[in-house]
């Protein structure tokens, strides 16, 4: 399997995603891993509209996601997650994932400010410690000229803000 990049963004399609990451990582095939879009024909729709003709976009349930990037070995691939416990998720199912991108979790309740467009609160500061244990290294980054942030060196900075 070729994943190019593992992004959480809660946007998912938009164009950090589109024309920033996308050319940025060579990715090929864009997907989307979610149980709750896959689920909806209509976000699924809407999410095909929003990408370009050159971009390949799949929205698959976490579950058969495993599958699809085998299949698609050959492929360039930018997995989307709309949040932190997707990817934890994924890992469970056996999806095998080095390094994470956090690139917009907005405003969340309870959260602590890491960039302008990421915000994280205790559930997410948790899924960072349980990736990193796990052997996943999680950046905040929003676009490929940032400079990315090590979360686990903010979590360190911030313990007790939350």
């Amino acid at each position: 399997m070729s994943v190019v990049l593992a992004r959480v963004d809660d946007r998912l399609v938009h164009g950090q995603v589109i024309e920033g990451w996308v050319p940025y990582v060579s990715a090929d095939v864009v997907i989307v891993a979610s149980d709750e879009i896959y689920l909806d024909p209509g976000r699924c729709r809407l999410l095909t509209l929003i990408a370009p003709d050159h971009v390949h976009l799949i929205v698959v349930p976490l579950q058969k996601l495993g599958k699809l990037l085998r299949d698609r070995d050959s492929s360039n691939m930018l997995l989307l997650f709309e949040d932190l416990d997707g990817v934890l998720s994924a890992l469970e199912l056996g999806v095998n994932l080095d390094r994470v991108n956090l690139g917009n979790l907005h405003h969340v309740r309870g959260g602590v400010e890491v960039t302008p467009g990421i915000y994280l609160n205790r559930k997410d500061i948790q899924a960072v410690r349980d990736l990193t244990r796990q052997g996943v290294v999680v950046e905040a980054r929003e676009v490929p000229d940032s400079k990315p942030c090590d979360l686990m060196e903010f979590i360190k900075r911030t313990e007790g803000l939350i």
